[in-house]
């Protein structure tokens, strides 16, 4: 396999040579090009979406002409991607002060081996950190350890990771920046080289590339079919984000149930345009497709631990679902392509060994290409290219939900800790959208004890009420919500009355709701994001201040987009970085509501208004499942 080439002159100085060579040509674009960041510098990839269509473009263009350069070979007819600005900026960084740090917690050749090479040839520093003699096994938190690891280079580092755990990569993009600025030094670089069983980025962007090379960089359609074991492959999932790069795709799921697509992935992939259908297995493929094959086909490896159970016989019927015959090639399509994960099994292959030599291998050259994508993938997170990436108006990238803050309880903190909804003479002009103010200009508020029910509380004269707690069929909800209350917002030892009682509003009938009243309470001191967690742990209900026997103030919470920072929520997923069995306790659990949708994850939730997503893992939840008292 050839490997680029570079001239024995310093990049450096060649890059300083361009520079000047570029201002005297043309020096209006070589001062826009010079106060332009280079995009990718210092930034994060989790999943592939982290970067733009524009940058993945780009990182595809430039890895198809260090290609072609290695090879000595000339640029190939098909279409450019994308303009590169800055195509005669030499890749190869030579920055001893710079470090690629190799944070492998799974096993793995290709992957690390292709990327140890890329950092090789930038002439970086290179550390396999060994896990198995680290600080881990004295229980150490990841993040500590990358703080430590981050400033043993005095400019930037970029660390490849590959762990059980997933979401480590976000939650490293949090608190690592304000860690390096400490200590003057550039914020580093997180890759994500797979993550238990969530994505692969760093392996589908490969994929990506191999396939538009196959594609002739012609991006208006894609006909693939997905094969094997799609429930367990991290790069399967990531098919969904990675596809997009093509203007029309149609994909053909080729798998049994115990290895088919989740659920929220076909749906996905239908809602971004795809044509999708759907088979049993490989031989229902061939049979029902016959006339409409895919020209590439892409398998799976099986992954029979996570199946459960099964005796050899079962494991053996199962494989032999997804498994390619030999007596079936004359049947495919002209100038048809395979892929396949590696490494694979040698003793029962998804595709016969006898395959190899036949012109439909492109997993050899897939293995090579990923070298190439490593090389300009690395120098861009450095920031030694990646200036002047253009935008395409063209082709607008869909509209994703607003991102929350990296560090939203500190951006909370630091607006709304001083706001005090309950004090001063009315109610603040800027407040959040989970909290809204009720009119009491029309009726009557005055509190009277007259009207309270035998058993209940009596009206207060002055204090607080939170009303409508809870509100559901079953009282013992109620009562555990309002635990919760009491628990979360240490009220257990405040002075009071509580109770659970059948609601008398005509839209809540026959429902049960729970009320606390907190006499002599001082609201005033009350703050937003004290609100928050009201609005977080009891959504729907209402506060009411009270001040002579009078409603001098009153707001109804509803759910907030961000559930974060409380002392009794959790993600569920056993795999997250921010599950408490696994100890990261640096890790602030963080939740981001998102509209319902169908989900492998939780299989007998059928309908809900809102689920709530873990930020690092992307794990969804009912809202009742967050809480783990």
């Amino acid at each position: 396999c050839h490997r680029p080439s570079q001239p024995a002159a310093a990049p450096v100085a060649a890059r300083a040579v361009y520079r000047l060579k570029l201002c005297l040509a043309a020096p209006g674009l070589a001062m826009a090009l010079a106060a332009t960041p280079a995009a990718l510098a210092g930034r994060t990839i989790q999943v592939v979406s982290d970067l733009s269509l524009e940058e993945q473009l780009y990182l595809f263009q430039r890895a198809r002409l260090l290609k072609a350069s290695a090879l000595g070979v000339a640029a190939d007819g098909g279409p450019a991607l994308c303009e590169i600005a800055d195509r005669d900026v030499p890749l190869k960084m030579e920055d001893p002060d710079s470090t690629v740090y190799l944070i492998f917690m799974e096993g793995s050749t290709r992957t690390r081996e292709s990327i140890r090479n890329a950092a090789v040839y930038h002439g970086v520093k290179v550390n396999e950190f060994s896990v198995e003699t680290s600080s881990f096994q004295k229980s150490e938190t990841i993040t500590d350890t990358m703080k430590m690891l981050s400033v043993y280079s005095i400019q930037r580092s970029v660390f490849v990771i590959r762990s059980q755990l997933e979401g480590v990569c976000r939650c490293l993009q949090a608190a690592l920046p304000q860690h390096a600025e400490k200590f003057g030094i550039p914020s580093p670089s997180f890759l994500n080289a797979g993550d238990g069983r969530f994505s692969h980025p760093v392996g589908e962007l490969s994929d990506m590339f191999s396939l538009l090379e196959q594609a002739k960089w012609d991006r208006s359609s894609m006909h693939i079919a997905l094969v094997g074991d799609l429930a367990h492959g991290r790069t399967a999932h990531s098919k969904v984000d990675g596809l997009t790069v093509f203007r029309k795709v149609r994909v053909d799921l080729v798998a049994p149930s115990e290895f088919a697509y989740p659920v929220e992935y076909r749906n996905r992939m239908r809602a971004q345009g795809f044509e999708v259908r759907e088979f049993k297995s490989a031989e229902d493929y061939m049979r029902e497709a016959a006339g409409d094959l895919a020209a590439v086909w892409y398998f799976f490896q099986p992954q029979l631990k996570r199946c459960g159970d099964l005796d050899y016989s079962a494991a053996a019927e199962l494989v032999g679902k997804v498994r390619f015959l030999a007596e079936w090639t004359p049947k495919l399509p002209e100038n048809v392509c395979f892929f396949q994960t590696l490494p694979r099994d040698k003793v029962n292959p998804l595709i016969p060994l006898s395959l190899d030599h036949l012109p439909l291998n492109c997993w050899d050259h897939h293995s090579s290409n990923a070298y190439y994508l490593h090389v300009v993938l690395l120098a861009m997170l450095f920031g030694t290219v990646g200036r002047g990436i253009p935008t395409s108006e063209a082709e607008p990238k869909p509209a994703s939900p607003k991102k929350a803050s990296l560090q939203p309880s500190r951006s909370l903190t630091s607006m709304m800790s001083s706001v005090y909804p309950f004090a001063g003479e009315g109610v603040p002009s800027s407040l959040p959208a989970f909290l809204q103010p009720v009119d009491l200009s029309s009726a009557d508020r005055l509190r009277r004890p007259e009207r309270a029910h035998p058993g209940g509380a009596v009206p207060l004269r002055d204090g607080l009420v939170v009303d409508h707690i809870g509100l559901s069929n079953d009282p013992a909800n109620s009562w555990n919500r309002l635990r919760l209350v009491r628990t979360i917002l240490r009220w257990g030892s405040t002075i009071g009355c509580e109770g659970v009682y059948e609601s008398t509003s005509r839209k809540d009938k026959h429902l049960y709701k729970a009320i606390v009243s907190l006499p002599n309470f001082a609201f005033e001191t009350i703050t937003v994001p004290q609100m928050k967690t009201l609005a977080s742990v009891a959504p729907g209900c209402t506060i009411n201040a009270i001040k002579n026997s009078k409603v001098v103030y009153k707001f109804r919470v509803s759910v907030p987009e961000r559930i974060y920072n409380l002392e009794n929520i959790a993600c569920t997923n056993g795999n997250c970085v921010s599950h408490p069995p696994n100890k990261q306790r640096d890790v602030v659990t963080y939740f981001e509501r998102v509209p319902f949708y169908e989900t492998s994850a939780l299989p007998d939730c059928e309908a809900a208004e809102y689920l709530f997503v873990c930020k690092y893992c992307k794990w969804p939840h009912r809202y009742e499942d967050i809480w783990n008292v």
